[in-house]
């Protein structure tokens, strides 16, 4: 936003990443999150983009308004709730507004935790699992759609073919119609698979396609499902995160390849069914109390005039 500098106007910052987690290693970036909170002229103007600013050159650094804190956090979004648990050796800056969040930091809590830290955990694993398929046997050719049978153009829509992949009802179609449909589908996803595996080959880090081709699979989104999985047990559980974790060692062995890919699978559906029974378990609300953040929103916005 133009003539806005967010740094001006900081509730809080901290380091963040790696070395907030306790995995960090000689490599590692510093990276730093923190939230702004404007004066009301900028938060109440409709007009004004100010949500989120992550262009700081040479930095790995992001900056959410205080606004988009309170939604994300209400979502219990992984990347935000760490930060009301970053501990004072950590932290780069806090203001008094920022206490006052930290002092009601339960209120954001509830057995979303779940599925969201479920979602993100298994969201690394999909894509670990995808990259070693490619690695493991790579796709030869670009699909074409006369390789299925289909015409140059499509016969259907996208927003048509959508809508009937997500009730798979093909009952309702005559026979031909079906069939094309079926076709049209395993076309555009071996397509997209394509496009995905040629991005990942143009854009794939030096240092990860390293740790593929020494263990097999790629051993930072597996140590990042078991960092997930951990931070959300604490959370389901104890109502808190520490930082910095205390299964580091195990996550950094998991980085350099302690564990075989079965193994980590093996110990990934495990985990699964324990997140399970740890959400069952947890005396957390379903759902926070929207309107006791609300309350406590305008007290935080009280204190920036």
């Amino acid at each position: 936003m133009k003539n806005f500098d967010p740094t001006e106007y900081l509730a809080f910052e901290s380091v963040s990443g790696s070395q907030l987690y306790g995995t960090d290693t000689p490599e590692s970036d510093l990276d730093t999150r923190g939230v702004f909170l404007p004066p009301m002229e900028f938060t109440l103007n409709p007009f004004l983009d100010a949500d989120v600013f992550d262009k700081f050159e040479g930095e790995d650094r992001v900056l959410y308004s205080m606004s988009k804190f309170f939604k994300l956090s209400y979502e219990n979004n992984p990347n935000i709730l760490e930060l009301l648990y970053v501990p004072d050796d950590k932290v780069l800056f806090m203001s008094d507004a920022w206490e006052l969040v930290v002092e009601n930091r339960e209120l954001f809590l509830s057995k979303r935790v779940a599925k969201k830290f479920m979602g993100y955990a298994f969201g690394q694993l999909a894509r670990l699992e995808a990259h070693r398929r490619w690695f493991v046997n790579p796709p030869n050719k670009k699909p074409l759609r006369e390789d299925f049978g289909l015409n140059h153009t499509p016969d259907v829509s996208m927003v048509w073919l959508e809508s009937l992949k997500n009730t798979m009802n093909f009952s309702i179609l005559k026979p031909e119609y079906a069939d094309m449909a079926r076709r049209e589908m395993a076309y555009r996803d071996e397509k997209r698979d394509w496009d995905n595996y040629k991005k990942w080959k143009e854009t794939r880090n030096p240092a990860r396609r390293g740790s593929e081709e020494m263990y097999g699979y790629d051993t930072k989104f597996a140590m990042h499902v078991f960092r997930l999985m951990e931070e959300g047990r604490q959370l389901l559980l104890n109502h808190e995160v520490e930082f910095p974790l205390h299964n580091a060692e195990f996550l950094l062995g998991v980085r350099r390849g302690s564990m075989s890919y079965k193994e980590m699978m093996e110990m990934a559906d495990s985990l699964k069914e324990d997140f399970e029974r740890w959400n069952r378990d947890s005396s957390l609300p379903d759902n926070p109390d929207m309107w006791a953040l609300v309350d406590l929103y305008m007290k935080v916005l009280e204190m920036s005039q």
